[in-house]
């Protein structure tokens, strides 16, 4: 799915949403214990997330940013396992949510290219972690075509804090096309 987003953006193609009313505080929940089930180290995650009112969303495309999150704050957390913690609220025009992590963080010279189609974090000759470098970049773009941001916030050694903001569904009702 996400391999397919790239080359589809590659050729000019635009996300297609499918909105439809979604609980946003159902889909972390759901996003969580599909992590849980499939984690092969410690995962400890702590979530604090308030009640919603429904959003409109596209519900695939959204779960898999909130997949693509937690399996990298998995990932990139090294061999002791990770702390995750979820915090979602209702803010002005919008909802936000926070996916953080005590992980091994983002130097801050390559903070701005993760979102970047392809990029990975340069790491020698050794990948332990593998992939393709479009997890982030899906992301955003999912977000943004929902009308709403995703943002970092990392130190190097002591994990990272994504923050996506959502509109609310009178508002993307008319970039769900975007």
């Amino acid at each position: 799915r996400v391999l397919r987003l790239a080359v589809e953006e590659h050729q000019g193609h635009r996300l297609a949403l499918h909105p439809e009313p979604v609980r946003l505080a159902e889909l972390v929940a759901a996003a969580v214990l599909r992590q849980q089930q499939r984690a092969t180290k410690p995962v400890q995650v702590e979530l604090a997330i308030a009640p919603t009112e429904t959003l409109l969303l596209d519900r695939l495309h959204l779960s898999g940013v909130l997949d693509n999150l937690l399996d990298n704050a998995v990932k990139y957390s090294g061999e002791r396992g990770v702390r995750i913690r979820l915090t979602g609220r209702a803010v002005a025009d919008g909802w936000q949510l926070t996916v953080a992590d005590d992980g091994l963080g983002i130097a801050p010279g390559y903070q701005a290219a993760v979102f970047e189609q392809f990029f990975r974090v340069p790491t020698g000759n050794l990948h332990p972690v593998k992939g393709f470098g479009l997890g982030l970049f899906y992301a955003r773009q999912v977000v943004v075509s929902h009308g709403g941001r995703l943002n970092l916030r990392s130190e190097l050694g002591h994990g990272s804090e994504f923050t996506l903001w959502l509109p609310a569904a009178r508002q993307l009702i008319s970039t769900a096309e975007a």
